[in-house]
């Protein structure tokens, strides 16, 4: 079982972010913890609202979810997603080695998991989705309309170098899901 924080309960606040380091696998990442007055979480576990599939591409492992139904969970994602910017472009020398760069040039740096109201989370086709009556199926299976919640893990910010360039993306898992209905 994963303790996780039900998406109405989630202040952004509360998220504290360390300077970047190595993992164990190779990665660049700057962790992300949780901190109240009641829970201390090394990660950011979310349980989302129950979000309408629009499609799951296998080949890029893209799950997209609508969030337009759900507009205070779509306020809190944009409102993460400001605050890591912020954060970086405030530290930046802590966070980049660099200085003197535009609040723009930082937000460029990231590849966001929200576009409009539109979520999109990698998960790996095999990864397995409670369904009401106790089976399972894959996430693969999921049709466009299916409603399912899910646990969102965001692990920290991670550092790519794509095509010479530094990008950063939000590090995340998807360790829980379960079908609500069918379409």
């Amino acid at each position: 079982m994963i303790l996780s924080i039900p998406y109405q309960a989630f202040e952004v606040g509360n998220i504290h972010i360390t300077p970047f380091q190595m993992d164990r696998f190779g990665k660049t990442i700057a962790r992300l913890s949780y901190k109240d007055h009641s829970i201390d979480f090394q990660d950011v576990s979310i349980l989302s609202p129950p979000l309408t599939v629009l499609d799951y591409h296998p080949e890029t492992s893209r799950l997209r979810l609508d969030l337009s139904d759900h507009h205070m969970f779509q306020v809190k994602i944009n409102t993460l997603h400001d605050y890591l910017i912020s954060t970086i472009y405030v530290h930046q020398q802590s966070f980049l080695n660099q200085k003197n760069r535009s609040y723009d040039f930082v937000k460029r740096l990231f590849y966001f998991l929200l576009d409009g109201s539109v979520l999109s989370l990698f998960i790996y086709p095999t990864v397995q989705v409670k369904k009401q009556n106790g089976t399972h199926c894959t996430i693969s299976d999921l049709k466009k309309g299916d409603v399912i919640r899910c646990v969102i893990r965001l692990q920290g910010i991670s550092q790519i170098i794509n095509k010479g360039e530094l990008r950063l993306r939000l590090h995340h898992s998807v360790p829980s899901t379960w079908l609500i209905s069918s379409s």
